[in-house]
């Protein structure tokens, strides 16, 4: 499976294919196992796929806990950045109020470039911009605020303002590198393959007694594409059942503060 079309495909089709590609590998290898317990019609011990299962519920495991992981590293950064970016505008009252006034003024279109980012959803050319934005509009700030200082009339203001635009510039760029930072690709497809030919060696091992339970074969294979679905979801903050639209709230609440 390419790893591009694994990205730019919704994560509930992957996985409604994988539970497909599932059901019809077992029922591949039920058809195999039976010819061969027909043919032979000995009792023979068919193969056991405990150790598969076992393999696969441990990469899956490994595989949702890092997808969580990243998600919880993500929520923090936006949060973190709303709190960053509300210091830095409070800290614009500490000068006169003309040039608080300006301050204020991009403080309020920074803040309009960072909401832009987080509507731009999963648009990478949207995305790209609004941070290219919010980077000019921040380096306009740090070269008024440095300008400033060379006045000691503004050197509280300064040491105070001059730390808050620095992080403020800072995590914009941790933000975007948090939303490249994704699960390896290969260790997707590795599970995917894996789950198919443990489902194909499933089907084979019950024909080989000359029966299937299909409840407890499509059970397994619901439960492996739902936690798939979910791990591919965590991964895509941008878009599916889980997002970032409560920690991003608080960037659009520092709205408030221009009112």
């Amino acid at each position: 499976m390419n790893s591009n079309t694994l990205e730019h495909t919704e994560a509930w089709v992957i996985a409604l294919l994988l539970f497909a590609l599932m059901l019809i590998s077992g029922f591949v290898g039920k058809q195999i196992g039976n010819y061969i317990h027909n043919k032979n019609q000995t009792e023979e011990k068919p193969p056991e796929t405990s150790a598969l299962i076992a393999l696969l519920f441990f990469l899956l495991a490994f595989t949702f806990g890092m997808s969580g992981e990243r998600y919880d590293s993500r929520r923090k950064v936006v949060v973190e950045e709303a709190n960053i970016i509300g210091t830095a505008i409070l800290r614009a009252d500490l000068y006169p109020d003309t040039t608080r006034a300006l301050f204020r003024k991009d403080f309020k279109d920074y803040v309009e470039t960072r909401i832009s980012y987080y509507t731009a959803g999963p648009d990478a050319k949207g995305i790209l911009k609004a941070d290219s934005l919010s980077q000019i509009i921040s380096a306009k700030l740090w070269k008024r605020a440095t300008s400033l200082s060379k006045d000691p009339a503004n050197l509280a203001a300064t040491q105070q303002m001059i730390p808050a635009l620095n992080d403020m510039i800072d995590v914009t760029t941790t933000r975007l590198s948090g939303e490249k930072a994704k699960v390896p690709q290969s260790i997707l497809v590795m599970l995917f393959f894996l789950a198919v030919i443990i489902s194909f060696y499933g089907g084979y091992s019950e024909g080989r007694k000359g029966k299937i339970d299909w409840l407890v074969q499509i059970g397994f294979c619901i439960l492996v594409s739902l936690v798939v679905l979910f791990t591919l979801d965590l991964d895509r903050p941008r878009r599916g059942f889980v997002n970032l639209d409560v920690p991003n709230q608080t960037i659009i609440d520092l709205r408030k503060n221009f009112q």
